[in-house]
């Protein structure tokens, strides 16, 4: 009974560059290798879902392009599946900000909206819904006269009329 033999890594090697040529094979790769030991052994079909070490399963990668396609089981054209990345942290905090979004001209974005008003342009009910964060001031921090607290806003402390800084004067005739 004949034993058969295992095949060496340059054997293995010198058959895929023979078949599919000296190119990596991940899809969006395609370079060429300069070193034999840039390659690597990827199983076109994943041995987690269950391919194998026989020679039409296997194919040439780079190291980083073979980590990339992972376990990805590749489609009956060949084409592999998108991957699904994280979002970096850079990303994840552009989204929590969120994009600046264009001003629509007729509502100005909600602020000339009444409190059950919705705009027949950009759709967008009435802005800001609360008092924004930013402005909030303690009365304690505030010094009634610059800046507004709520304090200000709703007449308990007394405040300087903010027309007499436009006008410069001294008192309201």
């Amino acid at each position: 009974m004949a034993t058969k033999r295992m095949l060496t890594r340059n054997e293995r090697i010198d058959i895929l560059i023979s078949r599919d040529g000296d190119l990596c094979f991940y899809p969006d790769c395609r370079k060429s290798f300069k070193t034999q030991e840039e390659m690597t052994f990827d199983h076109w079909t994943p041995q987690s879902k269950g391919g194998t070490w026989e020679i039409n399963n296997l194919r040439l990668m780079h190291k980083r392009c073979n980590a990339l396609k992972g376990d990805r089981v590749p489609d009956a054209n060949g084409i592999l599946p998108a991957t699904k990345r994280e979002p970096n942290a850079t990303e994840r905090r552009n989204a929590r900000k969120g994009l600046r979004t264009e001003v629509c001209s007729l509502c100005d974005s909600g602020r000339k909206l009444g409190e059950d008003d919705v705009c027949l342009s950009c759709g967008s009910g009435p802005m800001p819904r609360t008092f924004p964060h930013w402005k909030k001031m303690r009365a304690q921090d505030c010094d009634h006269d610059l800046f507004w607290c709520w304090a200000c806003c709703i007449g308990i402390a007394e405040r300087r009329p903010a027309i007499l800084d436009v006008l410069n004067a001294d008192e309201v005739d």
